[in-house]
């Protein structure tokens, strides 16, 4: 039934839009609407997606996902409409006991099973052998051994493979073609995957952390080892992502055996910068392709023009 309710709402969805379209189109503002719905979806496109993370030792992980008024994840469960049904009692029927002599009889007894006769199974397995021993056997004839080496050493010869040294050159050439195909396409998608790095910002970066030993000597060697893992890895962030730190604090509790901490940032990615990215490096893509098919094309000219050369040459020096 859900799945009948679903398919009659989308067919109910697209029967809608194209009634509005027919009727754009009859009063003649068809275009104007269009161009309306392409500036909404540009604006609409400058809106950022947020991702939201928070982590504690004690609260956990939790991520949630934002755009305008919409919460992508996590999502609301719905809840089931149908209760689930109580189990049945169990019963037992009146009759299950009235057909006890219909069951089958029981199995026989060991001195009812007969037993085989184990002295005419020997004399048996006896009189076969005697009768093998006493055929002669036809034994195959040796082929020789001579033929067989060269018959083998054929074969190897055959079947050897190519050297490893020609089929490594032979991967190496391959790998290097491919290299120079993909060559000139490597600075352009560097520089795009710098830009989606950077177009991803980490916003409202807010660290707190406190670290303790009983010893005052090893209280502050752990406080100087968390100081440095917590700024090395902002730092590296703010090397590949664009990054705003709101407060990074490391406490030293002197006289505790502890290590405790939280941290809290916003993800946010504008998706209008991430399709303008793409569509620039794909522009650039295609005119370095146009660009590398007009260099093969002139070489491939030039080759068949001095291969059309050395023919003439060698035509006028036969003649």
């Amino acid at each position: 039934m859900r799945n009948i309710k679903k398919k009659f709402k989308l067919i109910g969805i697209i029967l809608a839009v194209i009634a509005v379209f027919v009727l754009l189109i009859y009063f003649g503002i068809f275009w104007r609407t269009m161009l309306g719905l392409l500036v909404l979806i540009v604006v609409l496109l400058h809106f950022s997606v947020s991702i939201h993370l928070k982590a504690g030792r004690k609260e956990g992980i939790d991520i949630r996902a934002k755009y305008l008024f919409l919460t992508l994840y996590p999502r609301k469960k719905k809840e089931s409409k149908k209760s689930a049904a109580p189990p049945e009692p169990l019963t037992f029927d009146d009759d299950l006991f009235e057909d006890a002599d219909a069951l089958p009889d029981a199995p026989p007894s060991e001195e009812e099973v007969p037993k085989p006769d184990l002295a005419a199974a020997i004399r048996e397995a006896e009189k076969v052998d005697k009768e093998e021993a006493l055929q002669p056997e036809d034994k195959p004839a040796e082929p020789n051994a001579s033929e067989e080496t060269g018959e083998k050493q054929e074969n190897k010869a055959a079947a050897a493979p190519a050297p490893a040294e020609e089929k490594g050159k032979g991967k190496l050439a391959a790998l290097k073609e491919k290299f120079e195909k993909v060559k000139p396409y490597i600075p352009i998608g560097w520089k795009a995957v710098k830009k989606f790095c950077k177009a991803i910002r980490f916003e409202g970066v807010d660290i707190q952390g406190e670290v303790g030993r009983f010893d005052a000597h090893e209280a502050a060697i752990y406080y100087g080892a968390v100081q440095k893992i917590v700024f090395d890895i902002l730092a590296k962030i703010g090397l590949i992502f664009t990054l705003k730190v709101k407060r990074a604090d490391v406490r030293c509790a002197f006289g505790e055996n502890k290590i405790d901490g939280s941290a809290e940032l916003t993800v946010r990615v504008r998706p209008s910068t991430l399709i303008a990215i793409a569509f620039c490096t794909g522009i650039n893509f295609l005119r370095v392709f146009l660009k590398e098919r007009k260099k093969r094309k002139k070489a491939a000219q030039e080759a068949a023009a001095q291969s059309n050369e050395s023919n003439n040459a060698a035509q006028a020096a036969a003649s």
